[in-house]
């Protein structure tokens, strides 16, 4: 297994809410011209979907979330660790939400987590019951824990695992 972790802010911090709102696009385009074809250029790589996975924690997450599900043809599993999704999440995602079974074909693994104590819980919950709603297959750990570091080892440790079945 190859692990590649980008820094995912595309644009500076303290940047204004405008140029904020342009990250996870400028993360993204970086993450699939650059990054992606960087990686199949220097190492022996299996370059489908069935063997990438991408994975975020925090702001990452839902940079995950984003580029995942908008990219079901370069990945089939999904990690989101104490991340959630924004306001338009139905809107955004009607047409992978309205084919369950499209999707859930597509995705081997779609693993979200987030620790009761975190501030995103709440929202993170609800991820997990939008996609329940739509009947997306995914699996969804709530655990002990606040918005850190030691919470998110932990979740690398139980979704690497997972990638693999």
């Amino acid at each position: 297994m190859i692990v590649v972790m980008p820094f995912g802010h595309a644009v500076p911090f303290g940047s204004g809410r405008e140029l904020q709102a342009k990250n996870t696009p400028l993360f993204e385009q970086y993450l699939l011209e650059e990054t992606i074809p960087f990686v199949e250029s220097k190492y022996r790589v299996a370059a489908d979907s069935r063997n990438r996975a991408i994975a975020g924690l925090s702001m990452g997450g839902g940079q995950s979330l984003a580029i995942g599900l908008g990219h079901l043809d370069l990945f089939s599993a999904i990690g989101i660790f104490s991340s959630a999704h924004g306001p338009d999440f139905e809107t955004r995602y009607a047409q992978v939400l309205g084919d369950a079974k499209g999707t859930n074909a597509k995705l081997k693994t779609f693993w979200i987590a987030c620790g009761k104590q975190d501030t995103v819980f709440e929202r993170s919950k609800k991820l997990s019951e939008a996609l329940s709603a739509h009947q997306i297959r995914h699996t969804f750990r709530a655990t002990e824990g606040a918005h850190t570091y030691t919470v998110w080892r932990q979740y690398s440790g139980e979704f690497a695992p997972l990638l693999f079945q």
